[in-house]
């Protein structure tokens, strides 16, 4: 067996590299980024080059790297080989858990000349796995040896669902939604939304209270059955019921807002939501290596 055909797959089995070959390694990272854009999560890739050059031009280097690199990630990550260097796929990571896997790999790289870059993206890819990997070549391509650079030019669009009967309410907080960068979804129809907030794809939920058929509690109290810490805000134009709100908020990671929504009052929901996402927030800057 010429390569590690899953990231399940121990890197410490006896006689199989622990690198993927390009080929391999691409079609993971295909697949890796199909499933984060058909169902959501969060999903980083890294790639590091030694001594400021290409990536290294020998099967023995390549090998005594990843030796070195193969105690430090967890048995689901992707060790492989691109044109730029060796990469590591960090499938259903965090902002946080990326940055320290990257300069671990500048760690044990050795001498101080490595250098690496990171793209990460939660819930939305813009394009394909091409983006996902010329994101990391560009932020690579920024960071001086020693460095780790986090790419600025993909970060993700996460996506919000709204339920909300009344049209021209759910248009409007849509636009304002794209307006702030991440994707807004809308339904109209309270026995559909019970079905749409059990997807996985979305990573936070508006919910007008006061709905036909069925209450907004009762289709929060649902998604949260299914997925506990899902953050939602609940929004309502009308006189409500103290109690009900109440009880609400009690279920998880819950706020209240009236209608209609200010930009002061959907960027503060919006910060919340962004607090909860596996990221912690945006991630788009460039940070130097640990010491």
């Amino acid at each position: 067996m010429d390569d590690l055909e899953s990231g399940h797959a121990s890197v410490e089995t006896a006689n199989l590299a622990p690198l993927l070959s390009h080929e391999t390694f691409s079609r993971r990272l295909a697949a890796e980024v199909a499933r984060v854009r058909r169902s959501g999560g969060f999903l980083s890739l890294a790639i590091m080059r030694d001594g400021g050059t290409a990536a290294a031009d020998s099967s023995e280097s390549l090998a005594r790297l990843a030796q070195r690199l193969r105690r430090s990630v967890r048995l689901h990550d992707v060790l492989g080989t691109l044109d730029s260097g060796v990469a590591l796929l960090m499938p259903e990571t965090t902002m946080s858990e990326a940055t320290r896997a990257a300069n671990r790999l500048l760690g044990l790289a050795g001498e101080g000349n490595a250098s690496a870059g990171i793209a990460s993206v939660y819930g939305e890819v813009e394009g394909d796995a091409e983006a996902l990997l010329g994101a990391a070549q560009e932020a690579l391509a920024l960071a001086a040896r020693g460095q780790v650079v986090q790419s600025e030019s993909l970060s993700g669009r996460p996506r919000l669902l709204i339920v909300d009967d009344d049209a021209v309410t759910t248009r409007t907080l849509a636009a304002m939604i794209e307006q702030r960068g991440w994707e807004a979804h809308t339904c109209l129809d309270a026995i559909e939304a019970r079905e749409r907030v059990r997807d996985n794809a979305y990573s936070a939920l508006f919910i007008d209270l006061v709905l036909p058929t069925l209450g907004g509690v009762q289709i929060l109290r649902e998604a949260l059955l299914h997925r506990p810490r899902l953050p939602a805000a609940l929004m309502s134009s009308r006189g409500s019921d103290a109690e009900s709100v109440l009880d609400a908020l009690e279920l998880g990671p819950v706020m209240f807002i009236r209608k209609p929504i200010s930009g002061s009052d959907l960027d503060a929901a919006m910060q919340m939501f962004r607090s909860l996402l596996p990221g912690g927030g945006p991630a788009a800057r460039a940070v130097p290596e640990s010491t």
